[in-house]
């Protein structure tokens, strides 16, 4: 069983990989009667920053194939395991549909996670989060994937929406979210609107553009990185945010830190914890100089 070296907070110990991120079901999954959901979100990334790199055959932009690993997607199915809902973004199921995604959204039916959707019965869960997806283009074949998605499909996107492209996402079986004044999502209504759907604990995956979305809204509550230590490089690629500042910045606290020896991975790696600083909001980067 893959061990971890716990760093942060002291004292320094042995800890087993398997679990580690269960331990937070006390933070992750709060009581229902917290004003709003708690908002987490989940990267590996490089040593220089990269969490996705183009593809060099498909031209996707995918999470590099250099530092993936077992032993991070066992947390992140950890992580998953205790959402009620799973935000994600246009392209994932775009790339699902074309058969270029990463795996189907968690929790893994595998059987290596059993016991992660044992343990969502455990607590009186559904055996699967649901799906939330953000988009502005509406340009994915939802009646192609929902039936190999077993769960529940929320698509958000902005009032401004075409009626047809609307409709015809609920005539295959999507549940349609207007949350944001135009064409796109605002994080703020989002949060908002799935809480009125009973989502408590919210786990964000999608990449640089929900984060943001998500971030400039003051919604996220938690950030899990694991620190791949290897460099890539490449000249077309994603890193945590892009696009404009953000002002004022947002500011986190480590709550937690690991180490993984390179014993069984090809590079050593951090399991880091960061909850963000009460009080701190950033301001729609639009207004940012």
């Amino acid at each position: 069983m893959p061990t971890l070296i716990r760093l942060f907070p002291a004292p320094v110990r042995t800890v087993s990989l398997t679990g580690l991120y269960l331990g937070h079901a006390s933070t992750l999954r709060p009581s229902p009667t917290r004003p709003r959901p708690y908002v987490y979100s989940n990267f590996i990334m490089s040593l220089d920053g990269r969490i996705a790199l183009d593809h060099s055959q498909t031209g996707e932009r995918l999470v590099p194939e250099a530092i993936t690993n077992p032993d991070d997607w066992r947390l992140f199915q950890e992580l998953a395991a205790q959402a009620d809902a799973i935000v994600t973004s246009g392209r994932y199921l775009r790339q699902l549909a074309r058969g270029r995604a990463q795996d189907l959204p968690p929790v893994s039916t595998a059987a290596e996670y059993r016991d992660l959707i044992d343990w969502r019965r455990s607590h009186g869960l559904a055996a699967q989060p649901a799906i939330v997806v953000l988009s502005r283009q509406l340009d994915f074949p939802v009646a192609q994937i929902i039936g190999r998605l077993g769960r529940p499909l929320y698509i958000a996107t902005g009032i401004e929406a075409p009626p047809e492209q609307l409709r015809a996402l609920e005539t295959a079986g999507a549940a349609v979210l207007l949350t944001g004044a135009g064409r796109g999502v605002c994080g703020a209504a989002l949060i908002e609107v799935l809480g009125t759907h009973g989502f408590n604990s919210i786990c964000a995956i999608g990449g640089p553009g929900v984060l943001s979305t998500l971030l400039t809204a003051g919604a996220v509550d938690r950030l899990y990185l694991t620190h791949a230590h290897r460099l890539l490089g490449g000249e077309s690629f994603d890193t945590l945010l892009n696009g404009p500042r953000l002002c004022p910045p947002v500011d986190f606290t480590l709550s937690g830190l690991h180490y993984q020896e390179p014993i069984g991975v090809a590079c050593g790696q951090l399991f880091a914890t960061y909850d963000r600083v009460q009080g701190h909001r950033a301001s729609p980067p639009a207004i940012c100089g």
